[in-house]
Parts: structure tokens; C-alpha cells; sequence
């Protein structure tokens, strides 16, 4: 390795974020949105101050961030997956763990951003294997591979084209992840500390191996929503039980781009669900009502999706990364790039095209604004959020990525950043200085 220089809360959450960190996948609040505040307004020309760079192996999972220190899974390709446990100041590597997972999926790499509690560490390989690790002793309390266990398919074969692709959710004493069989529970919660198994699930038909479970209040009820190829699912937190189930797709592909809910009141929530792959976005309205728990309506539908990342609402509009498999130059113009929609009606206000092509990297937003990653150029934009238009306040090139892949989600913790290409993570200084 190469060193150079809308919130929620579970009412038994086991972990408490400490201001600034960033535990697990899209961050304390589970929607790429940061609380901090006091970063830079704008970035120098050459951009933010490099803290450190490493070089990494082919991945496109974030990074997670809890008391001053980095985790991310790291893959030996072919061979291994590895965690790394780094100094969020110095980028120097504290100490990893290394485990054998041989084998090759399409587009190699980790897929996972670790959850990180007082205690553990929980990590998603492309393999299935889930580890915990224990952050005191620096071993392994428990594992489990859920691509060879009970909860397999007894015929995996058509499940290693793309490798097992979800982020583990911390949730009370326990710790959720989706299942790749599509006959096996949709949904396991482990006990964090011991592996045992607290709760399952129904079987969710197809597999939910490529959506992350994740904490949402929708109507009203906080539970665990989670996506299969056609359906959303609403799930009771404590006991796996299905509070709702509505299918929004007549047909699917792979299901990875979170939802974004928008609360209308104690009752009312909108639910913002959304594809690559051609098959675009749903508004949905959902109400919780005496005569059923749970009216659910949809709003619109539009032809336009996202492929990874979620849609973040900010003020009375939503801002997404518009991705289309169709990569020809028309397609680009009219669907990719970073876009301003209106949730009310779905029409797009103003979108990038190619001028920047987004892509498939990721945003997220802090401080007032917006920053945004180039997945193609690896240049980081820092964006004044407006439906007028596209304001870039600052950018600058923060990766070089050689396959034009630089597709893992922002981390932003204690006033610095962090961004990952497939080969390079590199974390850079965005605080405001006082004079």
C-alpha cells in the first residue's frame, strides 16, 4: 500500500454517532446527508488541501468513519477481501484483516461501506460473506457466508455474475442485511455481538441481494424498507414483520438506488423509488389511514432513473445523478447528469447531460450545498443547490480514474472528505479556516 501525504433515530440504536463521523453506508442519517457545518464556502482553484492518498484495490464501496478512524473493505482481485482500518488524519493503516474469497464477478471490487458501532465492524463481501469484527481485539467475533449457508440458492451460479452487492444497516443490538435466495427469508437480523439470529423475515420472491436495507419513517412508522426486483418492502424493526409490500415494476432489474421518502405530515409520506436500466422512477403517496394502515397510490412515473445513488431532497426539490445503461451521445444529453426534479409533478427542471456527465458517482450534501463526483473524470464539484439551474461554486480533480468507474458513495466526517476511484482513496481538508 502506497501512503502518501431527514433524521431518525431507532429507539434502542446500540451506537451513537458522534459529531462528524459517518458509521455506516450513506452516512449517520442514512440519506447522504451530513450535519456539519462550518466547511469551506468555496475551495481553492487546485482544490482542498490533500491530507493523504493510499492506494487501494477495485471497489466501488464508501468509506465509513467513526472515532477518527477510516474502515473500508478493501479486494485483493481474485483472491481476498480485506478490511483496513486507517488514521482519519494520517491515512496510515492501523491494522486489517484479510480473509480468502476467490473468484471474479462482473465489474471486480468491494461493494461495501462498513457499519461501525463502539464495538464492531461489519462488513458485505462481493462473495456473501458477512463479518464481524471485534474493533478491541482486532478479530473476528462471528461469520457467516450467506451465499453457501442456509439463506443460499442450492444453484448460486446465476448470482455470481454481479457478486453479492448491499450494505449491512445497524439497527438497535442488531445488525440487517438481504439474503440471495430467493426463497430464504428477504431479510436477517443477526444479534451484533453473538451472530445469533434475532428475527427473519418473509421471503421476498426474488432476491434482495443488491438492495440495502435501511431506516425510514414513512406515514408515520419507522421501519426497515428494502427493494426486490418488483416490489418495495416495509418491515416492522423489532420483529421482521411486513407492514406493507407494493410492487412497482412490471418488470425489473438489478435493484440498487435507495429511496428517498418525503414527509408530508405525521401520517403522509411520499416515497421516491427509482432504476437504472430503463425502467425509471415512481412517486408514490402513502397514508396511514383507520381503514387500512397503509393507502398507497402512485403519483406519477417517469422515464428517467438512477442507477446507484439515491435521490436527496433539499427545499422543495429533489437533486439525482441521472444513469441510462445507453451511453451513446442523445441518450447522455437527455438523461444522464446531475438533475433538478420537481417531486410534486417528476419533470426534471434542469439537468447536466454530458456538460458535466455525472454518471454513476456519487453526491452528497452538507453544509448548504451539494457536492457532487464526476464518475468518468474524477473531478469533484461543489454545487449551490438552486432550481435555476447548475451553480458550480468550486471544482477540481479529485481521483484519475483510469476504468472511468469512480462510482462509491462521499464520505464527509470531521470536516474532511473522502472519495474513492478503483484504485486510489484519497481524503482531503474542506474546513473553514479561522484567521
Amino acid at each position: 500500500m502506497r501512503l502518501t501525504l431527514a433524521a431518525f433515530c431507532f429507539v434502542a440504536c446500540s451506537f451513537a454517532a458522534h459529531a462528524g463521523d459517518w458509521p455506516q453506508y450513506l452516512g449517520p442519517t442514512g440519506d447522504s446527508v451530513s450535519t456539519e457545518t462550518g466547511l469551506l464556502d468555496k475551495w481553492p482553484e487546485d482544490g482542498p488541501k490533500e491530507l493523504w492518498r493510499i492506494d487501494m484495490g477495485p471497489g466501488f464501496g464508501g468509506a465509513a468513519v467513526k472515532d477518527g478512524e477510516v474502515f473500508l473493505l478493501d479486494r485483493i482481485h481474485g483472491e481476498a477481501d480485506v478490511l483496513r482500518v486507517l488514521s482519519l488524519d494520517t491515512g496510515k493503516e492501523l491494522w486489517s484483516y484479510k480473509y480468502e474469497a476467490p473468484g471474479r464477478v462482473g465489474f471486480e471490487g468491494s461493494r461495501c461501506t462498513p457499519a461501525v458501532t463502539d464495538t464492531h465492524i461489519f462488513t458485505t463481501g462481493e462473495f456473501g460473506h458477512l463479518y464481524a469484527f471485534d474493533r478491541k481485539t482486532r478479530k473476528v467475533a462471528w461469520s457467516t457466508n450467506l451465499m453457501q449457508d442456509k439463506y443460499a440458492d442450492a444453484d448460486n451460479s446465476d448470482k455470481q455474475n454481479w457478486g453479492y452487492g448491499m450494505n449491512p444497516l445497524l439497527v438497535g443490538d442488531m445488525v440487517v442485511v438481504a439474503t440471495p435466495a430467493s426463497e430464504a427469508p428477504g431479510l436477517v437480523a443477526f444479534d451484533q455481538k453473538t451472530g445469533k439470529v434475532v428475527w427473519e423475515s418473509e421471503a421476498f420472491g426474488d432476491s434482495s441481494m443488491y438492495s440495502s436495507p435501511l431506516l425510514r419513517t414513512i406515514a408515520g412508522k419507522q421501519g426497515i424498507v428494502v427493494r426486490n426486483i418488483k416490489h418495495l418492502f416495509f418491515i416492522n424493526p423489532k420483529t421482521g414483520e411486513t407492514l406493507f409490500k407494493h410492487q412497482c415494476y412490471e418488470k425489473g432489474k438489478i435493484p440498487i438506488t435507495p429511496i428517498t421518502v418525503i414527509n408530508d405530515g405525521d401520517q403522509s409520506s411520499r416515497v421516491f423509488v427509482t432504476q437504472g436500466y430503463g425502467m425509471g422512477s415512481v412517486m408514490l403517496s402513502i397514508r396511514n389511514t383507520r381503514a387500512a394502515e397503509f393507502d398507497i397510490r402512485e403519483v406519477y412515473r417517469t422515464i428517467e432513473g438512477s442507477q446507484i445513488h439515491p435521490a436527496i431532497q433539499i427545499g422543495d426539490h429533489l437533486y439525482i445523478n441521472h444513469t441510462e445503461n445507453d451511453t451513446s451521445k442523445g441518450a447522455r444529453r437527455k438523461f444522464a447528469g446531475l438533475a433538478c426534479v420537481d417531486p410534486k409533478t417528476g419533470k426534471v427542471v434542469w439537468n447536466t447531460g454530458e456538460e458535466p456527465f455525472i454518471g454513476r458517482g456519487g453526491s452528497l450534501y452538507v453544509d448548504g450545498k451539494l457536492i457532487v463526483q464526476d464518475a468518468e473524470g474524477g473531478i469533484v464539484y461543489l454545487v449551490d443547490p438552486s432550481p435555476e439551474g447548475f451553480k458550480v461554486i468550486s471544482q477540481f480533480k479529485a481521483t484519475d480514474p483510469k476504468r472511468k468507474q469512480a462510482w462509491a458513495p462521499i464520505t464527509v466526517a470531521n470536516g474532511l472528505m473522502i472519495v474513492r476511484d478503483q484504485d486510489e482513496l484519497a481524503c482531503f481538508d474542506i474546513r473553514e479556516k479561522l484567521n
